[in-house]
């Protein structure tokens, strides 16, 4: 009774933790979206910094009142960038909640489920439980992605999806009797949310086959097929679902902003020189871009990036973790891939708005940069406080990015929408 007692009181310390942590990161995440419409208000009415997202609310509205997945009523369109988003706001516009409060309402439980994810990949790759409430308070407090679960776009979702994908992943590395038959569904979704994230796959799929479909014994376990078949799956639906709509297997609205460029196309194409000038330009451009970029959303918590890589890669004094090195490298490879795919229109288009996936793992390896510091430091206060410096510095700037959100929504209801 006694052990069984004792295991009663853990497990009930641990959910009590869980719960306070869920708690504070919600907590601070509805504190900046209320700055952010609270300054809003003062300037225009409610509604969206893009206009794109009224194209969604466009289609969700015909989708919630069966008129099939179309702009035009009856017209089925691939018009959509993003069909998974434009799906799930057709539930609350169906329910007959208004279009602003369902994308934005969407948006704040996608932006959630995006720190909570990344709270618990920051916990499982360094065992510590201030990593990962730094890494999930930083993602609803970091402008740029307050901003995201308030576009009324998908941007929260597909981050969401990235990041819980790998959460998964890693967890099912560490379980050696779990199959991580989840992670396969939630990579193929995120391509369903934005088609550049399915450049995930064939990572985690080669690092499946390498690494953690493998026992100790270099043998293949059981079922490990059953994941990267259930992402075929989910693809090959995608496929259908764009060729159904648009007769292509992307959505037409990919192809418009290609522009026909790119390696792996040229290459494709017989245009040999014309490749090996993209593959000399683009990649090694796009990654100082996004690195440039997160290193100015995130400010002081970048300090921590190049302790987190190092750790994450086991140079840091410990054994790299479960996932550690996978982490790294879908943070370096995914702008690469896109650089050599699809490099136009550029990675950094509307600040961001196509790699906040990028933005919310590189918050994961900073957080587990200031675990890594925190184990060497002396004394060992130092980095607590330079951790709760570098959230308040996040804080402190919301009420920038808030004035940037509400003057982008301004333009939009004074332009688009009258027009």
């Amino acid at each position: 009774m006694t052990g069984r007692s004792n295991r009663f009181r853990v497990i009930w310390r641990l959910r009590r933790a869980l719960v306070l942590d869920v708690l504070l990161i919600l907590s601070a995440g509805a504190a900046a979206a209320w700055w952010y419409a609270h300054v809003r208000h003062g300037v225009t009415g409610p509604g969206f910094p893009l206009d794109d997202a009224w194209i969604h609310v466009q289609f969700g509205h015909n989708v919630a009142s069966g008129h099939g997945f179309s702009f035009n009523a009856g017209v089925p369109s691939s018009g959509s960038t993003a069909p998974l988003w434009t799906l799930l706001l057709a539930i609350p516009l169906w329910a007959g909640i208004g279009p602003i409060a369902s994308a934005i309402g969407l948006g704040q439980v996608c932006l959630l489920v995006a720190a909570l994810s990344a709270m618990a990949l920051a916990r499982q790759v360094t065992h510590s439980r201030a990593a990962g409430v730094l890494a999930g308070l930083a993602v609803v407090l970091t402008p740029r992605l307050v901003w995201a679960g308030l576009s009324g776009m998908e941007v929260p979702l597909y981050a969401a999806l990235v990041t819980s994908a790998l959460a998964v992943y890693v967890r099912a590395l560490t379980r050696k009797d779990d199959v991580g038959a989840w992670w396969g569904v939630l990579a193929g979704l995120a391509g369903w949310a934005r088609p550049e994230t399915f450049m995930i796959v064939p990572l985690l799929v080669g690092h499946w086959w390498w690494t953690g479909a493998r026992d100790e014994h270099g043998r293949l376990r059981r079922r490990w097929w059953l994941a990267p078949a259930l992402c075929a799956v989910v693809i090959a639906a995608f496929v259908a679902f764009n060729l159904w709509t648009g007769g292509r297997i992307l959505p037409n609205t990919f192809y418009a902003k290609t522009y026909g460029m790119g390696t792996v196309l040229s290459w494709a194409e017989g245009r040999q020189w014309d490749a090996l000038k993209d593959a000399g330009r683009y990649p090694l451009r796009f990654l100082e871009e996004v690195t440039r970029w997160q290193a100015t959303q995130l400010l002081w918590l970048f300090s921590g990036a190049l302790p987190g890589v190092l750790l994450l890669l086991g140079l840091l004094g410990n054994p790299a973790p479960a996932g550690g090195r996978l982490i790294v490298a879908v943070l370096l490879m995914m702008p690469v891939l896109k650089a050599l795919i699809a490099p136009e229109p550029g990675i950094m288009v509307h600040d961001g708005r196509y790699v906040a996936h990028l933005l919310v793992l590189a918050i994961v390896v900073c957080a587990a940069g200031f675990a890594g510091m925190h184990r060497l430091a002396r004394p060992r206060w130092v980095v607590p406080a330079l951790a709760v410096a570098a959230l308040a510095q996040l804080g402190a700037v919301v009420d920038r990015g808030a004035k940037v959100y509400a003057a982008e929504v301004k333009n939009i209801n004074d332009l688009q929408l009258v027009t």
